[in-house]
C-alpha cells in the first residue's frame, strides 16, 4: 500500500486489501466475540437496563387519563385504521398533509399486536407504542452520549433529563409524529458516530435520517446537526466519501416520497385532484403564522408559555449550555442541533404544538455534556479508542478518558450535579406526579360521551365530531363514510380535502349530533374567521348529556336545524368532579 498502511485502514473500520477470513489472527470464534464484547460493556448494558425500567414505568403509568388528548393523536390513529384497514393512507382523501410513514408504523403495531380489536380506545393503543419509542429514544441517547465521550455517569443523566422532565413526560406520551421519528434521528446520530468511521456507518446514517424526516418533515431542522457530527467523526481523508454517503443514501430514500406522487399523477396541482406541491405550499405558506414567541400576545408567545410552564428548566439549562456545546469540539453537533429550531422559532412563521419534542435531546444532552465537561479537561476520548498510529496521524490530541484530573473539577462537578438534582427532584416531581396518577383525569370525559353515544345513538345518525373517538365510534358500527365526520372536514377554508363538502352539501344541516369537546372549542377560539359550519352546528343544537366539568367538558349535543328544543334521548348525568 502506498500512503495508507493496514493499521490506517483498521482504525477506519475498514480491512486491508490482503486481508483474508482465514487468517489466524484475525479468526474469533463467536463465543469469545461475545465473552469480549460483554467484559466491555456489562456495566453499560446493566445501566441500560435500570435506565430503561425507569422510562418505561414512568412513560406507561397514568398513561390512559393524562395528559388531555390531541385531536392530532385521533387523525393519525385514524390514518393507521385506514392503512390496517382500507389500504388506503387516510379514511378521507390523502392530500399530503404530512409524509405517510410515521402513522405506517403505528399502522404495523397495530397490525401486529391486532391493537384495534382488542382495546376499547385508539389513542391508547397509539400511546402504549410512544412508551416504546420513548423507551428506544432513551436508549439511543445513552449510546450517542457515549460516543460523544460523556462518561457512563453523564450519559445517564443526559437520559434521566430527557425523559423525566414533566414536559418531555407529557409530549412524549402523545401520539405525535414528531416521537415516532426523533428515535430515527438519534439513531442517525449514533451510526454518524461510529467510532470505525465507515463509510457503511455513514450510508446507515442516511437512511435513518431519511426514515425519520418521512415520519415528521420538521425533523429536517436536525439535517446541520447530524452533518456536523458526521464531519467532525470522519477521518478527513475518507470524510468527503462518508458525507456522500449520507446525502445520497438520505435522497434516495425522500426521493421515494415525491416518486410517489409524481406515479400518481400528484405531484403538481391539476384539475379533479390534490397534490404534493400544493400541500407544501400550504405547510409553508398558507398557514396562518404564529406570530413572534417574543411578542406577548401571539399565538406562538402562547405556546412557548405553554411550554416553559410545563418546564422551564430543562430548555433554560440547554440555553446556557450552549456556549459550552459551541466551545467544546464533542458537543459543537448537540449545540447546533438545538440552536437551529431555536432560531426557526424566533424567525416567526407557524409554530406546531409538537415542534418541541425534537429539541429535547439536544439540551439534555447539552446540560449532561456540560456537567461532563467540568468533571476533567476535554479530551477527544472517542479518538483514544483509534489504535496509537491512528492517532499519530491526527486522530486523537488531547489526553485520554481516565488521565489525572484535579480533585477540584472531581467536586465541582459532583457539586453542580447534586444541586441540579435537589432543584429537579423539587420542581420536577410534582408534575410528573400529576401526569402519572395523582393529578385530575384528563381522559374519562371524552370515553364518557363516547360510551354514551354507542349506548344512545342510532347507527344510522350522523355526528360531528373530534379525531380522537372517530376510529372508537367507527369500531362500534357507525358508518366510516360521512356517519362520523372529522369537524375539520366540514370547512373548506382550513382543508384542502373538497370531499365531504361535495357529499353533504347541507353541511351540518345533514348531521344530527355533535360531541363538542375542548379539542373543538379550542379550534374555534383560534380560528375565530373558520370553522363556521361547526359553530352554526352547536349553535343550533342543545345538550342531551354532559360529562366532566370546568373547560374539560364534553358534552353530547343534537342537532335541530330549525333551532328548536329536543328533548334528551336518555338521560344522563354529569360525571362528579374529583
Amino acid at each position: 500500500m502506498s500512503s495508507i498502511d493496514a493499521a490506517d485502514l483498521e482504525a477506519l473500520g475498514l480491512r486491508p486489501p490482503g486481508w483474508r477470513a482465514t487468517d489466524p489472527d484475525d479468526v474469533l470464534t463467536l463465543a469469545a466475540r461475545l465473552r469480549a464484547w460483554w467484559g466491555a460493556h456489562r456495566a453499560s448494558v446493566a445501566l441500560l437496563v435500570a435506565l430503561s425500567a425507569i422510562v418505561a414505568v414512568t412513560h406507561a403509568w397514568g398513561v390512559g387519563h393524562s395528559p388531555a388528548m390531541s385531536d392530532d393523536e385521533g387523525t393519525y390513529m385514524a390514518q393507521a385504521w385506514a392503512v390496517q384497514t382500507t389500504g388506503k393512507l387516510a379514511p378521507y382523501t390523502y392530500w399530503y398533509d404530512h409524509p405517510p410513514l410515521g402513522w405506517l408504523q403505528l399502522a404495523l403495531f397495530t397490525w401486529l399486536t391486532g391493537a384495534f380489536s382488542a382495546a376499547h380506545h385508539a389513542v391508547i393503543v397509539g400511546r402504549d407504542l410512544m412508551v416504546g419509542a420513548a423507551v428506544a429514544s432513551s436508549v439511543l441517547l445513552y449510546l450517542l452520549g457515549r460516543r460523544l465521550g460523556l462518561r457512563k455517569g453523564f450519559a445517564a443523566v443526559a437520559v434521566l433529563l430527557f425523559a423525566l422532565s414533566p414536559l418531555a413526560l407529557d409530549y412524549q406520551r402523545l401520539v405525535f409524529l414528531d416521537n415516532i421519528g426523533v428515535p430515527w434521528v438519534l439513531a442517525a446520530l449514533v451510526l454518524a458516530a461510529s467510532p470505525r468511521r465507515s463509510l457503511w456507518a455513514a450510508a446507515g446514517s442516511g437512511v435513518c435520517f431519511a426514515v425519520g424526516v418521512l415520519s415528521k418533515e420538521t425533523l429536517l431542522l436536525a439535517l446541520p446537526a447530524v452533518l456536523t457530527l458526521l464531519w467532525l467523526r470522519s477521518d478527513r481523508r475518507t470524510r468527503s466519501f462518508c458525507v456522500t454517503g449520507f446525502v445520497a443514501t438520505s435522497a434516495l430514500v425522500v426521493a421515494a416520497y415525491p416518486l410517489y406522487a409524481l406515479l400518481k399523477g400528484e405531484l403538481l396541482p391539476g384539475r379533479g385532484h390534490v397534490s404534493l406541491w400544493q400541500a407544501v405550499s400550504f405547510q409553508l405558506y398558507g398557514r396562518a403564522p404564529s406570530g413572534s414567541i417574543l411578542a406577548a400576545g401571539s399565538n406562538a408567545h402562547a405556546q412557548l408559555m405553554t411550554w416553559l410552564h410545563l418546564d422551564p428548566w430543562l430548555l433554560g439549562l440547554g440555553m446556557v449550555a450552549l456556549p459550552v456545546g459551541f466551545a467544546v469540539r464533542r458537543l459543537r453537533a448537540m449545540a447546533v442541533g438545538l440552536a437551529v429550531p431555536v432560531l426557526v422559532a424566533l424567525r416567526g412563521g407557524y409554530l406546531p404544538d409538537p415542534f418541541i419534542i425534537a429539541l429535547l435531546p439536544f439540551a439534555a444532552l447539552l446540560v449532561a455534556g456540560t456537567l461532563d465537561a467540568v468533571w476533567a479537561p476535554v479530551a477527544d476520548r472517542f479518538g483514544a479508542r483509534l489504535p496509537a498510529r491512528a492517532r499519530r496521524r491526527g486522530g486523537a490530541t488531547a489526553v485520554r478518558a481516565g488521565a489525572t484530573v484535579p480533585v477540584a473539577r472531581k467536586v465541582l462537578a459532583v457539586a453542580l450535579t447534586a444541586a441540579l438534582a435537589a432543584v429537579l427532584a423539587a420542581r420536577w416531581v410534582p408534575g410528573d406526579r400529576r401526569l402519572v396518577g395523582a393529578g385530575p383525569d384528563d381522559v374519562s370525559p371524552t370515553w364518557g360521551a363516547e360510551r354514551w353515544v354507542e349506548q344512545h345513538v342510532p347507527r344510522r345518525d350522523r355526528l360531528i365530531v373530534d379525531d380522537s373517538v372517530w376510529v372508537d365510534l367507527v369500531e362500534h358500527g357507525f358508518n366510516p363514510h360521512l356517519g362520523v365526520v372529522w369537524f375539520y372536514k366540514l370547512d373548506f377554508t382550513n382543508n384542502l380535502d373538497p370531499s365531504v363538502a361535495r357529499a353533504l352539501p347541507g353541511g351540518w344541516r345533514e348531521m344530527q349530533y355533535v360531541i363538542d369537546s375542548p379539542i373543538i372549542r379550542s379550534a374555534l377560539a383560534e380560528q375565530p374567521g373558520a370553522l363556521v359550519p361547526v359553530r352554526e352546528a352547536i349553535a343550533h343544537s342543545t345538550t342531551v348529556a354532559s360529562f366532566g366539568y370546568g373547560t374539560g367538558v364534553v358534552e353530547v349535543r343534537r342537532i335541530t336545524p330549525q333551532g328548536g328544543p329536543t328533548a334528551p334521548t336518555a338521560p344522563a348525568a354529569p360525571l362528579a368532579a374529583p
